[in-house]
């Protein structure tokens, strides 16, 4: 666990620092004179993030290691079907829209994550996209396809 949390910690330290030098300055801009800056919040979030990974790694330096990998096979088996499963409804979104995307990031997660009981795989994406709909174009007057 030590070393997992090692590298997480180093990953959001590097996530925070791209945030702050790149993401919040290119997509928040300045507020005008005698205004609180819009980036401000953002960019207290981000610290917190910062500040709490750096005390991640330091905690897991001090302590003992006694352990092999920070992953086992399952695990990394695990994040590539995931991965593949995002990647597909990501694919699917831009060549053919955002109902064959949900349709496919539902329907591939839960066969990823063991999910085989017929009726479960039919009702959760009714429901999830039927509800998404009713809130979409409903309760907030929007167009949801």
């Amino acid at each position: 666990m030590r070393i997992a949390n090692l590298i997480s910690g180093a990953v959001l330290v590097l996530f925070g620092l791209v945030m702050l030098a790149l993401v919040i300055p290119a997509q928040i801009e300045e507020g005008p004179a005698g205004m609180m800056s819009p980036r401000l919040v953002p960019q207290m979030m981000v610290w917190l993030i910062l500040g709490l990974s750096l005390l991640l790694i330091v905690t897991n330096l001090r302590a003992p290691s006694g352990e092999a990998g920070p992953f086992t096979r399952d695990e990394v088996v695990a994040f590539l079907r995931i991965g593949g499963v995002f990647g597909l409804s990501l694919l699917l979104f831009f060549a053919l829209g955002v109902l064959a995307a949900s349709l496919a990031l539902i329907l591939g997660a839960l066969l990823v994550l063991g999910e085989r009981r017929p009726l479960v795989l039919v009702l959760m994406p009714l429901g999830l996209i039927g509800a998404a709909y009713v809130l979409f174009t409903h309760v907030l007057g929007t167009v949801f396809l």
